[in-house]
Formats: C-alpha cells, structure tokens, sequence
C-alpha cells in the first residue's frame, strides 16, 4: 500500500516480480517436472492468483489493518481443517483436542478484529466501509488462498517443481482479472481503466519479489511439517500487517475498535502456537 498505484498496477507488479523471480531462481533449484506437475502447479497458481486479487482489492475497500487479520485467522482455520480431513494430521494422542483449540482461538480472533463500532463509521465520511463487499472479497479470497496449497500437497508437489508454473498461472490469471474489458463486464466507467505500466507498478515488483520468496519458504515448510503447522507459522507476520496498516497507513480505529483489534491479533497468535504444539505432539 506504501508504494500506491491502482489495483491493476498492484497486481501487475505483484505478480510480474513473483514471476520474473521465479523464473531467475528455478534453474538454480533441483525440479521435477512432467506434464501433472505443470498442470496441476498452473491451476495451483490460478487459485492462488484469483485470491490474492481478491485481498488486493479488499485491502482498499476495508483497510490493511481490517483485512490482514481476519484473512489470516480465515486461513488457518481453513488449513487446520484441512490438514486434518484430508491429510490426517493431529491424530496422536492429545494432539487433535489441541488443534481443535488452535481452530477456535483463531475464529475467536477473526471475530474479534471485524467488530467495529457502529458510531464511528457515522462520524467521519472515511469510516463509511464498504462491509458486504469486504466480506465477499474476504470469502472469495479466502478460499483462493486455501485452495492452493491444498491442492499442491494434495497431488505431493515440492515447492521447488512447483514454482515456476505456479507464478505462471498467478501472473496469467491477474493479467485476465485486472484487463479492461472485466472492467467493463461489470459496468465501471472507462476511466478506472488505467495504464497497467506506471512508475508505481515498477515499485510493487519488489513486494512481488518478496512475497515470491516467501511463498517458495512457505510451501518448503510445509511439505516438511505439514500442513497444520507449516501454513500457520508462515502467516505471523499478521502483526506486522495489522500494526504496520494502523501506524504507518494512519487507519483509524476507536479506542475499542483498538482494544479488540489488538485481543484479535493476540488470539490468532496464540492459536498459531497451539497449532505448532499439536503438530509437535503428533511427531
């Protein structure tokens, strides 16, 4: 958000940067390529494109500090589940009343840091947030996000093979979300259709470059700890977003809104522990 532009320049530095990173790295990594693994990491990438959008989006619309945590505590929730249907994690003894926990701390958090207080958003103009459409947004993103990984670990892809496919499927998919003609398909006026190439949009390549290294970590870690606890140490940096968005974006907040933003964030943290906990118990 620090280095401003439109949705469209975010989202094509983002996934321009993700890309060309993962294309400069992948001849230094060992892969494992076939036909599955090309399909399968481009609809992994498609997913993840498509979410990420989403959160892009819903960044403006209700604000990082809104929309980091609860996308987060969405996340983990959703992995934890997952981890455990479909891969039969947290089966040891004492391990899955913990990961049960865990689950119920972060939707306790989520709860938390969406509340907002009705008062102030009839007090100033800029707190008139746009709930239903953040909530679509959060959903849509949400499911994006979890989706990928899943599908990954479902099919035994290594974050190594599956990189580069994977940010090849994202940058297509975000080139086809942010075009002008899915602006017109929903009845926005030609002036929101935005030169993609900006000085900003050069700027956003580094965040792509970072978030490119830390998806290529993310998915390492879970492949070697599972999906349980692996996903849900990665999103930690949760805190950085929520406080970076409130002190360095000047979101405003109550003096409540705060106080349960803040007991929000403690709880998703608590519940990535108790996570990492029930993972190292059924190790």
């Amino acid at each position: 958000m620090l280095f401003g532009g439109t949705d469209r320049q975010k989202i094509t530095g983002l996934y321009t940067g993700g890309f060309l990173t993962a294309a400069t790295v992948t001849p230094f990594l060992e892969v494992h390529w076939d036909v599955k693994t090309w399909v399968v990491s481009f609809i992994s990438g498609a997913l993840l494109g498509w979410g990420l959008y989403d959160q892009t989006v819903c960044l403006r619309v209700i604000g990082v500090s809104r929309t980091m945590p609860i996308s987060t505590g969405l996340q983990l929730a959703f992995m934890s589940l997952g981890g455990v249907l479909l891969f039969g994690e947290l089966q040891a003894p004492g391990a899955l009343p913990v990961g049960i926990l865990a689950i119920v701390l972060l939707i306790a958090g989520v709860w938390l840091t969406s509340l907002h207080e009705k008062t102030s958003a009839q007090s100033s103009p800029e707190q008139n947030i746009d709930w239903p459409r953040g909530i679509r947004l959060l959903t849509t993103s949400t499911i994006g996000l979890v989706a990928f990984l899943l599908l990954a670990q479902w099919f035994g892809i290594d974050g190594q093979s599956i990189m580069l496919p994977q940010s090849f499927g994202c940058l297509v998919t975000g080139y086809l979300l942010s075009s002008p003609m899915r602006e017109r398909l929903h009845g926005r006026p030609r002036k929101n259709e935005n030169s993609r190439w900006a000085p900003a949009t050069f700027r956003q390549m580094l965040t792509g470059i970072l978030w490119a290294s830390a998806v290529l970590i993310q998915q390492i870690s879970t492949a070697r700890n599972g999906v349980a606890v692996g996903f849900t140490l990665s999103q930690l940096g949760v805190i950085i977003s929520t406080l970076g968005g409130i002190v360095l974006l000047g979101e405003h907040r109550t003096r409540r809104e705060a106080i349960w933003t803040g007991a929000g964030v403690i709880l998703v943290v608590l519940g990535a522990v108790c996570a990492g906990l029930a993972q190292a118990m059924d190790t």
